[in-house]
């Protein structure tokens, strides 16, 4: 639905006009004089103007005039009588969409108004897809899939069986894991493996906005909502028309955000910040949190319809320390990110093992930072354990203090689990130079691969 200005000091035309307006179902507001008109358009946002060229006053260009300068997406058709005709090719030449001379009938104004109502869905449109732009332009990564997301390990393999299977649908998506671990990665591989992979991904950091900001930025505004409202603003919603919209650390929305994306989900509608306008847009919504939220509705901090509105399907992204056999390969593909044109950085077998043993607070976040910054200290092709910070390098520490009871097993386990995965690393996981390396027998590795659950990857035995 479009909201329409009619101006003419003919109150019959006037009325006539918005008769027909009316029952095309749209808004429409009119005016008999271009004072009243001006100021309307000082306070309103509208998307198609008709206005007379000759008023009391102010003239029709004076109106095409304000308009282009306070909304300059509104589409203006001009009235003129007949034998006027050079006016309104001097209003054409100023930024009206068209004209109409009087005398006319309903016919063919009926015609007029259609085009012309065209020519603002358009417009419309162009302001969508310029938004989307923006949005893409201002993302470093354009293009995802599962490559982006790293992982041999079973858990891994079990995130992508589960994108594999959503992705194809339109179900809401919530994507659950600590900080770092690579929840938007899952997200934008839902997209990407998606029927909506042509259309937009628009991101929104839910945490990163105060409330009244966030709402702009969601929903949009119009000209004049709040201070500093100085134009109307596309919000994230219809910049992702068409495609995937993914709100991250959702868990952070307030309860009257929570109100209007719980309205959007069930109705597909909203309205910008300041406006009257209900807005219906084509976006499937994937969101992400670090919080545990069924805590949050315990608290009254969200709400459940809410919940269950986002998490149709759920997806844990696991932490780096419950997924150590990707660490080697992680390590890989940051070394190639970081090392810089032209050269090739490698890892010693006593800086993958503490690697592998460290329990990444931080996550893959925090190990492409290490990486990262070995690549810039360390000065041959190798990174070493000086390279490392102090934090990794202290995490075996020839004398550790017990500061109680350990299950002695599992420690030994997981040792051995840390050796056998270095010395895999180290030979590029020929078996038979692994096996030499940690001094055991081809079978005696292959008992405990099978043991601690490492994978075979690519079965080389020499």
């Amino acid at each position: 639905m479009a909201r329409v200005m009619v101006v003419d000091d003919h109150q019959s035309t006037a009325d006539g006009l918005a008769e027909i307006i009316s029952r095309m179902d749209h808004e429409v507001k009119t005016y008999y004089d271009s004072a009243p008109a001006l100021s309307a358009l000082d306070q309103l946002q509208f998307d198609l103007i008709v206005t007379d060229l000759r008023l009391p006053g102010a003239s029709g260009l004076d109106i095409l005039s304000h308009a282009m300068d306070r909304n300059p997406d509104a589409v203006v058709m001009v009235i003129t009588a007949y034998g006027s005709i050079e006016k309104a090719v001097e209003a054409m030449r100023k930024g009206a969409f068209d004209f109409i001379a009087k005398p006319f009938t309903y016919a063919e104004m009926k015609v007029k108004l259609e085009k012309a109502l065209a020519q603002v869905t358009v417009k419309r449109e162009m302001v969508r897809i310029q938004a989307s732009l923006d949005s893409l332009q201002a993302d470093e990564t354009r293009r995802y899939n599962f490559n982006e997301i790293i992982g041999r390990s079973a858990t891994m393999q079990r995130v992508f069986d589960t994108i594999r299977k959503v992705a194809a649908s339109d179900a809401s998506v919530l994507v659950l894991g600590e900080s770092g671990t690579g929840k938007e990665l899952v997200a934008r591989a839902i997209h990407a493996n998606s029927p909506r992979k042509t259309g937009p991904f628009v991101r929104a950091h839910c945490a990163a906005y105060a409330e009244g900001v966030l709402e702009s930025e969601l929903f949009g505004h119009e000209r004049g909502s709040f201070t500093g409202a100085v134009a109307r603003k596309i919000g994230r919603f219809e910049q992702a028309h068409g495609g995937t919209l993914f709100l991250d650390e959702i868990g952070d929305i307030s309860h009257n955000i929570q109100v209007k994306l719980l309205r959007f989900l069930q109705e597909k509608e909203f309205e910008r910040v300041g406006g009257n306008q209900t807005i219906e847009v084509d976006v499937r919504i994937l969101s992400a949190t670090n919080q545990d939220l069924k805590e949050g509705i315990a608290r009254k901090d969200f709400r459940e319809d809410l919940y269950y509105r986002l998490n149709v399907i759920s997806i844990l992204m696991p932490p780096l320390r419950e997924r150590p056999d990707d660490i080697p390969l992680l390590v890989e593909h940051f070394l190639h990110q970081f090392a810089g044109r032209g050269q090739k950085k490698r890892i010693s077998a006593e800086a993958m093992l503490l690697l592998t043993s460290y329990h990444w607070p931080g996550n893959i976040r925090e190990l492409q930072n290490v990486i990262e910054r070995a690549c810039v200290l360390a000065q041959s092709d190798e990174i070493r354990v000086e390279n490392l910070p102090h934090d990794l390098t202290g995490v075996t520490p020839s004398a550790p203090r017990l500061a109680g009871p350990v299950d002695f097993d599992a420690e030994i386990e997981k040792f051995e689990r840390t050796l056998i995965l270095g010395a895999l690393y180290e030979t590029n996981y020929v078996k038979a130079r692994a096996a030499g390396l940690l001094g055991i027998d081809r079978n005696r590795l292959r008992y405990k691969m099978e043991r601690y659950g490492i994978e075979d990857v690519g079965g080389k035995e020499a």
